[in-house]
């Protein structure tokens, strides 16, 4: 019978831990909509590319995430169970709430590890490929849309006008273009009809075409040696490349894992370099605090659970937020003290768990009644 009672409450937490997870990503998702909707639209990123960065934004939630949604698990779960009697129901028969708190300790556990090495290692790679990768789009001028009667600039590094712009033929009539790639001589290109023909490049983060005009000049001033130069043409093949950008080296604490944060905490301080020191281990504190929070919800969640709920779902949601606007308030007041040097990193980062561990006891006591 305990074993089949503790499968029956670990079953209780791990469907509203997925849906936390979904849930909770969705939501934090949502506010960088505009800036992957920016990458689509004006930078002209494809699909892998874009699915690509919103993993890694993705990705850089999870250890929030994660402690956030076993919080709402443990209090759906044991509030569910409180509501409907079942709790009282296993106390009568000699189930005692540590024995139902196992599945939770064990859960917590799992989960505080995931956190521990998603927070340590994979997200500040994810990190660092998003950095990386947001850079390379900074640094590369993606093609515009072109439009009737308007100059257009970012198009290959050319100012581009057009009188009439077919896009489904990608064919313009009455072209102007202005060259100032190479500023010691710029040239103006003018043609009747012009067409751009896309290539294929090695990389997500370059881009290259073919513009095809047809009867037109080349105008072209060398103020260095006092000439002006006027080519005709019948057909110009215009080629346009732009390779990917380059970033150089991306280092700072969110893109560095835990072992390389403790190495550069060890030279600052070596250093006697207390501003940065102090960056570097308010970073490292807050992983640290991260991955315990879980253990911390674990025994929180099942305290507060157990107390009889009308609506479980809404009310343990009401709860989760009042817990994490707490949590949270705590854990920027103590980044502030850190940061102003009033309190070590450690202990400024560790504030809001030094706060919630005596809470979490006290309703963890009175749940065992």
């Amino acid at each position: 019978m305990p074993i089949r009672a503790l499968l029956y409450t670990w079953r209780e937490i791990v469907i509203p831990f997925l849906g936390g997870v979904i849930f909770f990503t969705f939501v934090f998702l949502m506010f960088q909509a505009v800036r992957l909707a920016d990458y689509f639209i004006n930078h002209g990123v494809g699909f892998w590319l874009l699915a690509k960065l919103t993993v890694y934004i993705s990705s850089a939630f999870l250890p929030v995430v994660l402690p956030l949604s076993f919080l709402v698990a443990v209090l759906v779960g044991f509030g569910r169970m409180s509501a409907d009697a079942e709790i009282v129901a296993f106390k009568a028969a000699g189930i005692s709430i540590v024995r139902l708190y196992l599945p939770v300790l064990f859960s917590s556990i799992a989960v505080s590890a995931a956190v521990f090495y998603l927070a340590f290692n994979f997200i500040p790679w994810a990190n660092h490929q998003f950095k990386r990768t947001t850079l390379k789009l900074g640094n590369t001028k993606v093609v515009s849309n072109l439009k009737e009667g308007v100059f257009t600039e970012g198009f290959f590094d050319l100012l581009v006008y057009a009188d009439k712009v077919d896009t489904d033929a990608n064919q313009m009539r009455g072209v102007f273009i202005f060259d100032e790639r190479d500023p010691k001589s710029p040239s103006v290109i003018v043609a009747s009809r012009g067409t751009i023909i896309p290539q294929k490049t090695d990389s997500d983060l370059s881009s290259a075409a073919i513009m095809s005009l047809e009867n037109g000049a080349i105008h072209r001033p060398d103020a260095s040696r006092e000439f002006y130069e006027k080519i005709d043409f019948n057909e110009y093949n215009l080629l346009l490349r732009v390779d990917e950008g380059r970033t150089g080296e991306i280092s700072y604490p969110k893109t560095m894992t835990q072992a390389q944060i403790g190495a550069a905490m060890r030279e600052y301080k070596a250093k006697n370099d207390q501003p940065h020191y102090v960056e570097y281990s308010i970073e490292y504190w807050r992983r640290v605090a991260l991955g315990l929070a879980p253990l911390i919800f674990g025994v929180l969640g099942v305290g507060l659970g157990t107390v009889r709920m009308r609506n479980v779902k809404s009310n343990a949601l009401l709860i989760c937020v009042a817990i994490i606007f707490v949590y949270w308030a705590g854990n920027l007041l103590g980044s502030m003290l850190a940061e102003k040097g009033w309190v070590s990193p450690f202990l400024g980062i560790q504030f809001s768990n030094i706060l919630a561990i005596p809470t979490a006891i006290v309703a963890f006591r009175r749940a065992m009644w």
